[in-house]
């Protein structure tokens, strides 16, 4: 078999994404968190008993520290804890392996989506490579590649399933992968059950012309997606579901907001300030709550200069590099000026990602949004692209200059990182 230079290119990408996602695994970040260690206890004493730490046998919720956690990253670590013992590398290793898979993922998805699209595929070629080699580098990807959380498994769910959804719409038993591959991400991690049906009828609404010509095809993948997902739905009627949500729902302290929300009230109607005795009512506090979650994941700060949590992202930096917010911005707009279904598609996927965060507590959240990637790295690939072209036709030295400069950043702020 003949190797060439863009498989080439592909296998240095994976090796890229594998080194920074296996080197020292067990060893950073330092210590396993709370959630690793519940994940990994647990797998353990699956693979020994057939029953969680409560004696479950064989859940399909993790009780844990009473967070409730989808089980199937704790399904995944059996054979990882069965093979290497109980460490902390051997929990960590699903988180790697799915990490990686993602980044090769990413590039027969963007591949496929230039396909179904019909975008100009001899003049963005380059376009699957470079987002794959922007996955296999981001600090967003990359963290949570490198510990035992749940959601990074849901990612990779996603981009496969996009993946194969695609490939479903020309040929037939990928519709029912994609739909297996969906229906799986909603045991991944709890963004998932919001995330994975808003999509759905977005690309059922985006892409009805094609699907309505297979109504078998369809059919069949429909009646997979349903049965994995009915025991999650089931679920949502047990008290389990009811704890979670009051454990990381930002109205779970309703007594505190409505008392604050009658306190201006009383202060409205003794000013006679009729528009403050309109805004201040309890509904419009619940909803400027959760449209605060909501912005909050779109704050540049957050994204580029500090994070959130600790956990969630490398010391001193942001979940991307700073670098990169040039060119998503100059992304976005290339994308938009589209206005075709690769725009519609990305554009849904960014605002419909922050959703299931929203009504959350200690918004924004890397964890709980961690279901946009990887729409930030391909809106930065197009920005790149975008340049690039400029630059070839200014074909002025002068420009070149500021070029040096910013090409010199990118090499400081990622190998910093």
């Amino acid at each position: 078999m003949k190797i060439t230079a863009s498989k080439l290119f592909l296998l240095a990408i994976f090796f890229t994404a594998a080194a920074l996602r296996f080197w020292q695994l067990g060893e950073v970040p330092p210590s396993p968190d709370w959630d690793e260690a519940a994940l990994g206890y647990n797998a353990s004493s699956i693979l020994k008993t057939g029953k969680d730490e409560y004696g479950t046998p064989f859940p399909l919720v993790l009780r844990s520290f009473d967070d409730y956690k989808p089980p199937l990253y704790m399904y995944l670590a059996v054979p990882s804890v069965a093979l290497f013992g109980l460490d902390t590398w051997s929990v960590r290793l699903p988180a790697a392996v799915c990490g990686t898979l993602a980044v090769i993922g990413v590039y027969f998805l963007i591949t496929e989506l230039l396909v179904v699209t019909k975008l100009n595929q001899k003049k963005l070629k380059v376009l699957p490579y470079l987002v794959a080699f922007l996955l296999a580098i981001s600090p967003w990807h990359i963290q949570f590649s490198r510990i035992a959380f749940e959601a990074n498994i849901g990612v990779f769910l996603n981009i496969w399933a996009l993946y194969f959804f695609f490939r479903g719409l020309s040929s037939g038993i990928f519709l029912s992968l994609s739909a297996l591959a969906f229906g799986l991400s909603l045991y991944a991690y709890h963004s998932q059950r919001v995330f994975i049906p808003l999509l759905g009828l977005f690309l059922i609404a985006l892409f009805r012309n094609q699907l309505f010509r297979y109504p078998r095809r369809v059919a069949v993948a429909a009646g997979i997606g349903v049965l994995i997902a009915l025991p999650v739905f089931l679920l949502y009627l047990s008290p389990a579901s009811w704890t979670r949500l009051k454990g990381t729902s930002a109205l779970s302290d309703t007594t505190a907001l409505l008392a604050r929300s009658v306190q201006k009230l009383q202060a409205d109607q003794e000013a006679g300030n009729t528009i403050g005795t309109l805004l201040d009512n309890r509904r419009i506090v619940f909803a400027q709550k959760i449209f605060e979650g909501y912005i909050s994941h779109f704050s540049l700060r957050w994204l580029f200069l500090t994070g959130d949590n600790d956990r969630h992202h490398a010391p001193d930096t942001g979940i991307l590099y700073l670098w990169e917010l040039p060119m998503l911005l100059l992304g976005m707009i290339t994308v938009g000026k589209r206005s075709g279904i690769a725009s519609k598609l990305l554009f849904a996927w960014l605002f419909l990602a922050p959703v299931a965060a929203s009504p959350t507590s200690e918004t924004p959240h890397a964890i709980r949004s961690l279901v946009l990637l990887p729409v930030p790295q391909i809106f930065v690939a197009f920005g790149l692209m975008r340049m690039w072209e400029w630059l070839r036709a200014k074909k002025r030295a002068l420009f070149y200059i500021p070029v040096f400069f910013y090409a010199a950043f990118i090499v400081w702020n990622t190998a910093s990182y």
